[in-house]
């Protein structure tokens, strides 16, 4: 992988991460001269041109991006030219995407294109199979840092890193992209409306720990279109599937492990060689937690908040295990898919007598940042011989109000960080204490 240091101040000409890159971006609306002696022994110099360009600043042999001007304008001292287009609100179709890379005169073409759905990264991927010219697409947010990380799988160049901040969104440093390489394990999580979620912070934790070259990356996706193409595509391992996805991805896998297909929702998904297995590790975490906490669920009546996948994971592990369940939320079809396939009791929201149950568990993502605290019963009603489990990590108003009762209450990040450990051992083979996730949550 060839990596392009951008500096994005002057101070980091004295960086070490400089070292570590095979092409130095200089960038004309942070340096008004290039400094002598940047170049290291076999790097190639790359001056960007922001505003007008003016060819008695380029060195001999160095690049010059000159955005979309005439390639006349870089003079004849520059040893190549990257015309390059810039899109900060989305990204068009690949149609659109090839136009506008096909029209700009250059020996290189670099688009940058704002991603926000795991379908505009695979556009970008269509696109740098058929441009058939020396180009570097980008894909930016951290959204699209996939294409950075896989830049040899999108056919570019090199790869855009900075030195001590991002001169564009998404951007990496050099030292982590050198780091990984073009072969380093991916794995990550998809959901919508995800900034919260802690996996990637544990699933990286885990991999220091462990010495395997990887990384955990998040897709906060408008759609959950495609994710099944862009882990075979960018060979990513493994995926953490969230909210509101459990159940959609199904669709695009290859093949579901028991439980995951007994439960109707799956968490976990693994890439072995382009085939993917559909796994809940939910189910796993729900249970861990649970004992962790000497809760033990046989003959209990039990009460499940929402009708989501999560809700689907509780009911089932607690069906099984020897539970009365009633199942409340706030969407009555879901509620009664659950009801039929899991055979277990769905009532109306506000319908249901709290005080009737032994074992309270939300999977209803509420927390205090929540707009509304929208519980479809009254949880001012709760006991204190009740056990309440809030599937929600955090801080939340449910867990609040069973701590002021006095309640037995088992976390969210108990049974996050177990489903997490599960999930990475699916994906590495690699087993990770408890400890390792659970202090990086």
């Amino acid at each position: 992988m060839r990596i392009c240091a951008s500096l994005g101040s002057v101070g980091d000409v004295r960086s070490g991460e400089l070292e570590k890159a095979d092409v130095i971006e200089i960038r004309t609306d942070i340096f008004d001269t290039v400094p002598d002696g940047i170049l290291r022994r076999g790097q190639t110099g790359l001056i960007t041109f922001k505003g007008d360009i003016i060819p008695s600043m380029i060195p001999d042999g160095w690049l010059t991006d000159i955005g979309e001007a005439d390639r006349s304008a870089a003079g004849g001292r520059s040893a190549g030219v990257m015309t390059s287009y810039h899109d900060f609100t989305g990204t068009p179709s690949v149609e659109e995407v090839l136009r506008i890379l096909s029209s700009m005169n250059g020996d290189i073409v670099k688009g940058a294109f704002t991603v926000n759905s795991v379908s505009d990264i695979m556009t970008l991927f269509d696109a740098s199979r058929l441009i058939g010219r020396k180009h570097v697409i980008i894909g930016m947010s951290e959204l699209g840092r996939i294409t950075r990380v896989r830049n040899e799988t999108m056919g570019n160049e090199f790869a855009f890193s900075y030195v001590s901040r991002e001169t564009a969104p998404g951007q990496m440093k050099v030292s982590e992209i050198r780091r990984l390489g073009d072969d380093c394990m991916v794995t990550g999580i998809v959901g919508c409306g995800i900034d919260y979620t802690r996996t990637p912070g544990m699933q990286n934790a885990a991999f220091a720990h462990s010495g395997i070259n990887g990384i955990s990356l998040r897709f906060d996706t408008a759609s959950a279109d495609r994710v099944g193409e862009l882990m075979v595509n960018f060979n990513i391992r493994g995926m953490n599937v969230t909210k509101p996805y459990k159940t959609d991805i199904i669709d695009q896998l290859d093949t579901l492990d028991g439980i995951s297909e007994d439960v109707g929702a799956v968490n976990t998904v693994v890439n072995d060689n382009g085939e993917l297995t559909g796994h809940n590790t939910d189910v796993h975490g729900i249970d861990a937690a649970l004992k962790m906490n000497s809760v033990h669920v046989n003959g209990m009546r039990a009460l499940v908040l929402g009708s989501g996948g999560a809700a689907r994971s509780c009911a089932y592990f607690l069906s099984e295990n020897g539970c009365d369940v009633t199942v409340t939320g706030r969407n009555a079809d879901t509620m009664r898919s659950i009801s039929r396939d899991l055979a277990v009791t769905a009532r109306e929201r506000e319908s249901v007598a709290v005080k009737s149950y032994d074992l309270i568990v939300n999977c209803i993502p509420l927390n205090k940042s929540s707009d509304r605290l929208d519980y479809p019963v009254r949880i001012d009603q709760i006991a204190r011989e009740q056990v309440v489990f809030d599937m929600v990590y955090g801080d939340t108003h449910l867990n609040d109000v069973a701590a002021e009762r006095g309640c037995k209450i088992v976390r969210g990040e108990e049974m996050l960080v177990h489903q997490g450990l599960r999930a990475f051992e699916l994906f590495t083979g690699a087993k990770i204490p408890y400890e390792v996730m659970r202090d990086a949550v």
